[in-house]
């Protein structure tokens, strides 16, 4: 397992965490491998570094502002869907990903290193957010979840890592049935 990093806030720590463990002594061919229609754990990792760079991409541009951003209030549904997410853990099953976040299928050791590269990235610019901003200022709108702050940024990425994590350890449980 890779080294943890100790620099990372306790909610993207449990992230690094979830991933390293989720992945552990996979093999490439495990991490290719998918049930039909659905992504592989290398796919995964890409589609988790995508939607950690995005966020970095959109935030370093708040920051390049320099002025705490002008953002519209959540509509009901957003409200409803950053409740599940953010207070319940809970992302709903189904759901499309964003086409900018949708993997294109790079190697099992790239994609490893991407979502640990880039989940540091989104650490450090939630911090620069953080300290710019404040903790409970929006600063970005979320494409399903409407306005959110900083610290409800960190909450989603964390709660949208384990919920693929699980997705991963699903699969791990059914290749270990195929083989046995």
């Amino acid at each position: 397992m890779a080294e943890q990093n100790s620099s990372l806030s306790p909610l993207l720590q449990r992230a690094l965490h979830s991933i390293e463990s989720s992945t552990a002594q996979m093999t490439d061919e495990e991490m290719i491998w998918h049930p039909q229609g659905k992504w592989s754990s290398a796919q995964i990792l890409e589609h988790l570094s995508l939607a950690f760079s995005g966020t970095v991409k959109r935030m370093r541009e708040a920051l390049a502002l320099n002025q705490n951003p002008e953002i519209r209030r959540p509509t009901f549904n957003e409200r409803m869907a950053s409740f599940l997410v953010v207070k319940l853990n809970y992302i709903p099953p189904g759901r499309k990903a964003p086409e900018r976040i949708i993997p294109k299928g790079i190697s099992p050791a790239e994609a490893r290193e991407a979502v640990r590269s880039s989940l540091a990235e989104v650490d450090g610019v939630i911090d620069e957010c953080e300290k710019r901003f404040g903790r409970q200022t929006i600063v970005m709108i979320h494409p399903s979840l409407g306005p959110l702050t900083v610290k409800q940024w960190r909450k989603f990425h964390c709660v949208h890592t384990l919920h693929h994590m699980r997705q991963i350890q699903k699969m791990r449980q059914k290749m270990n049935a195929i083989r046995h």
